[in-house]
């Protein structure tokens, strides 16, 4: 009967043992629901995010733009993003001068970079801002431009400073250091966002 517990005993070591080296050589992903990665969003995005295009000789704009939401569309796809805000525009020489608000949605795949300590907005694609102008000639002229110039400033505009997420920022920290020869991706899978660590011969898209 001894014989017996002491084998038991052996036996529940060894696979305790393999569980948990398992599960620290397979620590190379994390997940996130929507609500948790909003409430990052939430912490990590400076508010309001002031921006200003140079859209001349049409006009300056002065944009405010508040935390973006996010929201998870499927498994693989990108995000959906919208962003409501203002612009403060003076268009031809002061015709227009008050604030005026602005919705913007799209999609958009996530990048982090380890240089800025940042997450930003990548592969935008379907980008829509709605301007309240009521002259027909300022939205034949203006909204197209408009678009074109917001959609760079998207791209250069942190979404997630990790600085002011420090629990992310040890996440992403920790992924990296368990696999260095990786780089961090996102991507979206029953109903959640992951980030996992792809080395350039294991991944086939970018995220």
């Amino acid at each position: 009967m001894p014989g017996q517990i002491r084998f038991w005993v052996v036996s529940f070591s060894c696979g305790l043992l393999v569980l948990l080296l398992g599960g620290c050589a397979g620590n190379d992903r994390e997940t996130f629901s929507q609500q948790h990665f909003q409430q990052l969003v939430n912490e990590g995005f400076l508010s309001p995010q002031i921006r200003s295009l140079d859209m001349l000789p049409v006009m300056m704009v002065q944009l405010y733009l508040e935390t973006p939401r996010i929201f998870i569309q499927g498994d693989g796809k990108p995000l959906m993003f919208h962003i409501n805000g203002k612009v403060d525009a003076d268009v031809f020489g002061g015709m227009v001068t008050e604030k005026l608000p602005v919705q913007v949605t799209g999609f958009t795949q996530l990048k982090y970079s380890p240089e800025d300590q940042s997450i930003y907005f990548d592969q935008i694609d379907f980008m829509e801002a709605r301007i309240d102008l009521e002259v027909a000639l300022f939205k034949t002229m203006i909204v197209d431009s408009f678009q074109k110039a917001l959609l760079k400033e998207l791209a250069a505009m942190p979404l997630i400073s990790l600085e002011r997420t420090p629990e992310l920022a040890a996440t992403l920290e920790a992924l990296s250091r368990n696999n260095e020869d990786g780089d961090i991706r996102f991507d979206t899978r029953d109903g959640n966002l992951m980030v996992e660590v792809l080395s350039d011969n294991k991944s086939s898209k970018g995220g």
